[in-house]
Parts: structure tokens; C-alpha cells; sequence
């Protein structure tokens, strides 16, 4: 889904489910999953979310790849002018219950990482020899993108599930509590004064089974 930054206002909407990775000049350049351990690396007309063209690429059969990032999967991307690099990191970790032996442990744990390179202009995807070493994490010990000066017009009862700067306008995802919907809404960041809001979807909730008669 792409916005208009200063209304708020729907520019367009894409049906499979996608990472977005870069924005390079009127392109987007995005990911999707078809299925795991396959990456499907999308590229679309900025203007108007079109598809321009899309090539899979198979990971190791063991990664468990997911579009946000997670212990076993992460994804980073850089870009270098004209073209995105997109580094990412597949791991294994035993999962068992009982404290497994030195062997189990060892056999269980597998790392592989690889940076792909697409330009946007057109296809193939080039896969980049690999590193000595995977991409650096760029989450925990990363300095946070919301400056600490920044003024969130959240109600103390909604949750704050994410947020971010984007320019100079501080970007919120909220699950509101007197509506259960979950809102995009964009703020000025030093006051805290509201510019819009986009109802995205009602929180999932979860209902207990019935019990049988």
C-alpha cells in the first residue's frame, strides 16, 4: 500500500503480501515469498503499484524465510546509486524439549547468508559472490530512527505497535482501544499534532471454541 505523505490519501494497493526493500527513483523494489525458501524479488512502477517485472530466487531447502525479520530470517537492504542490494541471513537452532547432546546441537545449527543485487531497469537478478562474514544486524544495536524529542498524539490506551520517521513527519502504526482498528497516522513530530489517519483492518481476535454438548 503507498500514501500520500502530506493527506494521507490511497495512492495504490498490492494483493500478494510484500517486503519493501528500496525506493529507486520511480521504481519500488520489493520481495515477496512463493513459497519458502523461494524469494520472488518484484519490482514496481512507484506511480502506480504496477508490476514491471519479477524473478524468484531459491534459498538454501532449510531456511524458513518471512517477510519481517525474525531470529531464523532477516533481510537488509543498501542501495549504491542506481541499484539495491538486498543481504540476507538464514539460520537453524534446535528445537527440542530435552537438553540434546554436543552432536544434535551441532547438526542443528546452520547459517547461510547472500546479498542479491537488482537493478531496476531490468532483470536478471544477480546473486553476489558470498562474503567471508554475514551483513551486520541492523536492529539491536541500531540507533532508534525517532528522535527522542518526538511528540506522539497516542492516547495512553492505544498500543503502539510501530513507528518511524519518514522525512520530518513521525509515522504511526496504532491498534486503537475504543475502536479495535489498526490505524496508520502520521504526526508532527515536535508538537504532536495529528496531520492524518488511515483505518487499516480490525485486530484479529480469537474466540474460544465451543464446547461440545
Amino acid at each position: 500500500m503507498a500514501l500520500d505523505m502530506e493527506s494521507g490519501v490511497l495512492l495504490w494497493r498490492h494483493g500478494p503480501a510484500l517486503r519493501p526493500c528500496a525506493l529507486l527513483a520511480d521504481s519500488v523494489v520489493a520481495l515477496r515469498i512463493s513459497p519458502s525458501p523461494t524469494l520472488v524479488v518484484v519490482v514496481l512502477d512507484a506511480a502506480t503499484g504496477e508490476d514491471r517485472w519479477a524473478e524468484p530466487v531459491d534459498l538454501p531447502p532449510w531456511a524458513r524465510c518471512t517477510l519481517n525479520d525474525t531470529r531464523e530470517f532477516s533481510l537488509r537492504t543498501e542501495t549504491d546509486e542506481d541499484v539495491a542490494v538486498i543481504h540476507w541471513v538464514a539460520r537453524t537452532r534446535y528445537g527440542g524439549g530435552a537438553a540434546p547432546s554436543a552432536q544434535v546441537l551441532k547438526d542443528s545449527r546452520r547459517e547461510a547468508y547472500g546479498s542479491l543485487r537488482v537493478d531496476p531497469a531490468g532483470p536478471p537478478v544477480v546473486v553476489l559472490p558470498e562474503a567471508e562474514a554475514p551483513p551486520e544486524p541492523t536492529d539491536a544495536d541500531a540507533p532508534s530512527l525517532v528522535p527522542p524529542a518526538a511528540v506522539s498524539a497516542r492516547p495512553a490506551a492505544d498500543v503502539l505497535l510501530d513507528q518511524s520517521m519518514a522525512g520530518d513527519v513521525l509515522v504511526e502504526l496504532v491498534l486503537r482501544s475504543d475502536s479495535g482498528a489498526i490505524v496508520l497516522r502520521a504526526v508532527e513530530p515536535l508538537v504532536g499534532t495529528v496531520k492524518w489517519e488511515v483505518r487499516l483492518d480490525h485486530a484479529a481476535t480469537r474466540r474460544a471454541p465451543k464446547l461440545p454438548p
